[in-house]
């Protein structure tokens, strides 16, 4: 194990105050953005129904697989290395930039002709044409990241997301109404993340000059010390599409499209982990590298506070599982959609522990570990699927998701007890059993109202008892500051 230098008092180069207001702004605009997107997801559904939404699916799932080779780890190195030399930054991202245009128009090629020789469907082939054109975009908006996170400045991020799914939604309206054909519904994908590129291009050109360097030396540094974050990335982004790949290949249309309703409706949460994490790497690394005790009591209320958001996830999400479906699809979603959603909201849950525990592993110069761990979950995910999607369909790709986000949690929390003493916060969640048990008796006591009136009452009795009895409180919150004292933070 390697060692962090001996404990000091921790004076964080992010003040504290920026760090809660990353947290807040994004903690808002990830809410509406993700208020959009449902929306979106529901318009798209109804309109196109299972068998042309499976079309939309597949081409989506497939761009998203090649779309794992857009982030190459680079990012999180260039976090790590400001962190120790601040000055670095502006030079590090131009280089980033000169590799990123080096080798974004060959994928793209690339994940368009792969698609062409796979799949023989018409509307598919032309929606896989079009969608590759957004890995494009995506590799130009994905090497801003570094600036974002060091300087823990997402106003412009968070900004960007929300104009994003709001121009999806716009666009999608205007294509339910004009009765447009399945093909035209992969534009609207180019329109959100190219809005994305351009509000946040703008944002960090005012941080750092953005002019590329061809430094092949410097880049080459960056891709050796970046290889075991750009496999754990590349092996994350296969874990969330090659389900709906295998699905494609085993299964018919309406399973794909059923399975891609309920990932996008459950996917949808996972913003709330998201934005909390990339306002808390850069922190979560310097302490590590000051003090053991602290970064344990950083992790430790991190995963806290992701339990606090995914156990009402996951068990509410499955008790109202079948009119959310049907709300936002149809009545044709609903016999095979009910319990894929509901698994996929366990699996999701999960993933808030596993992310967090994930980004820990990283912080904590665990990547060779974190590697192998991603590696062997994708794996498993693979021969399940491989299993399961034939007989099974849709709750085949559910029941894999669930056991893969298991195994992939419970290895990564022993891995960090034996690096830094981290421990399961088991107290945290039989305290919390409370208010989820209060969430759970309002879903059942309002059986049969609509499912945003449930989903509502469920969410201020859960913040209810919680703000009463616990367990997550303002203190609980404080302790996550970085400048805590260590033996606030010891677990």
């Amino acid at each position: 194990m390697t060692e962090p230098t001996a404990p000091s008092p921790v004076v964080p180069s992010v003040p504290v105050a920026r760090l809660a207001q990353a947290f807040s702004i994004q903690l808002i605009c990830r809410i509406l953005g993700m208020l959009a997107s449902v929306v979106s997801v529901m318009l798209t559904a109804r309109y196109l129904g299972p068998g042309r939404y499976g079309q939309l699916t597949i081409a989506v799932a497939f761009i998203g697989m090649w779309a794992s080779l857009v982030d190459l780890g680079i990012g999180r190195v260039i976090v790590r290395r400001v962190t120790s030399s601040p000055d670095d930054l502006e030079r590090l991202v131009r280089i980033y930039n000169g590799l990123s245009l080096v080798y974004c128009i060959p994928l793209t090629l690339v994940a368009a002709g792969s698609g062409l020789l796979v799949y023989h469907d018409h509307e598919v082939r032309a929606m896989l044409v079009v969608l590759s054109c957004q890995l494009l975009i995506v590799t130009m908006l994905t090497r801003l990241e570094p600036v974002f996170l060091v300087t823990v400045r997402f106003t412009a991020v968070a900004v960007s997301d929300v104009v994003g799914r709001l121009a999806t939604l716009g666009v999608i309206s205007f294509l339910v109404a004009s009765r447009a054909d399945v093909i035209w519904f992969a534009v609207p994908q180019l329109i959100q993340t190219a809005l994305q590129l351009l509000i946040q291009s703008r944002a960090a050109s005012q941080r750092v000059r953005l002019r590329p360097i061809l430094a092949l030396r410097e880049a080459a540094d960056l891709l050796r010390e970046s290889l075991f974050p750009m496999g754990v990335t590349v092996i994350t982004v296969l874990y969330w599409r090659v389900d709906g790949v295998i699905l494609s290949l085993l299964n018919t249309h309406s399973e794909v499209g059923v399975y891609g309703l309920a990932s996008s409706i459950a996917l949808n949460t996972l913003v709330l982990s998201v934005f909390f994490l990339k306002s808390t790497l850069s922190t979560a690394t310097e302490l590590y590298s000051r003090d053991l005790a602290a970064f344990a009591g950083f992790m430790r209320r991190s995963v806290e506070l992701m339990y606090f958001l995914a156990v009402p996830i996951a068990v509410v999400g499955v008790l109202v599982a079948q009119p959310l479906i049907r709300l936002l699809g149809s009545q044709a979603f609903v016999s095979r959609g009910t319990p894929t959603l509901a698994l996929l909201f366990i699996a999701v849950g999960l993933r808030f522990i596993a992310t967090t525990l994930g980004e820990g592993l990283f912080a904590s110069h665990s990547q060779r570990f974190w590697f192998w761990l991603s590696v062997a979950t994708l794996t498993l995910n693979i021969v399940l699927n491989l299993a399961l999607d034939g007989r099974l369909g849709a709750v085949g790709a559910g029941i894999a998701l669930v056991c893969t986000e298991l195994f992939n949690m419970t290895i990564a929390s022993w891995w960090l007890h034996r690096q830094c003493g981290y421990h399961t916060p088991v107290l945290f969640l039989l305290r919390l059993s409370v208010p989820t048990a209060a969430s759970v008796a309002v879903v059942l006591l309002l059986a049969g109202h609509h499912v945003i009136v449930v989903l509502a009452a469920a969410a201020v009795a859960y913040l209810a008892i919680n703000a009463a009895i616990g367990p997550l409180t303002w203190s609980t919150m404080a302790s996550l500051r970085p400048n805590a004292q260590p033996e606030q933070l010891t677990p």
